[in-house]
């Protein structure tokens, strides 16, 4: 069984894009994925509880301001990042993440300004680098890491299994060609 899940996820383009729950149909689909995890399906459930009200509630309030900010939570704690056009959008978004059940802790990252099409795709190219480079090495549990770029900046969230596996994943992703800095929100 492990041997066939190795394959599945070394062959499976889904698995690098992140897109595991949304392809595979939902609930049964993120319980198996958050048991991959090093943590409970109960924490994976409240975040994507948390991913999905915070999207909601930003596109309550403006529907650009919910496609120009990403939020991701992991362990209830919240990294908000994107660039806006509207400066008070940033405490708006702040304010609206703080408003959700379980969470923790808001990691404010999203600045103020011009986010062009080259940009995002350039993002969205590091994302899956960062992913497929911390895939690739058999020493980095690689399903405990989250990965969100935003002006090539990279940002990491989830567990570690070991300091040395943290500092092994964050040195990978750093080397990743375009990488500006790597930020952690690793526990």
């Amino acid at each position: 069984m492990r041997f066939q899940l190795g394959i599945l996820l070394l062959t499976s383009p889904i698995f690098v894009t992140g897109c595991i729950p949304v392809m595979l149909g939902g609930g049964v689909a993120a319980g198996g994925y958050a048991a991959l995890r090093d943590k409970k399906v109960g924490d994976s459930l409240n975040d994507s509880k948390i991913d999905i009200t915070m999207k909601n509630r930003l596109y309550k309030i403006n529907h650009k301001l919910q496609s120009d900010v990403s939020a991701v939570a992991d362990h209830g704690c919240v990294l908000l990042t994107g660039v806006v056009s509207d400066p008070e959008w940033v405490n708006i978004a702040e304010r609206e993440a703080w408003a959700i059940d379980g969470v923790v802790e808001v990691n404010n990252h999203i600045t103020v300004g011009e986010y062009s099409a080259t940009q995002l795709a350039k993002d969205d190219y590091l994302t899956t680098a960062c992913k497929t480079a911390l895939l690739c090495d058999k020493n980095i549990r690689s399903v405990n890491y989250k990965i969100k770029t935003c002006d090539s900046v990279v940002y990491v969230l989830g567990i570690a299994r070991t300091e040395e596996e943290l500092k092994l994943a964050l040195n990978i992703v750093q080397k990743v060609k375009g990488v500006k800095k790597v930020v952690s929100y690793v526990n």
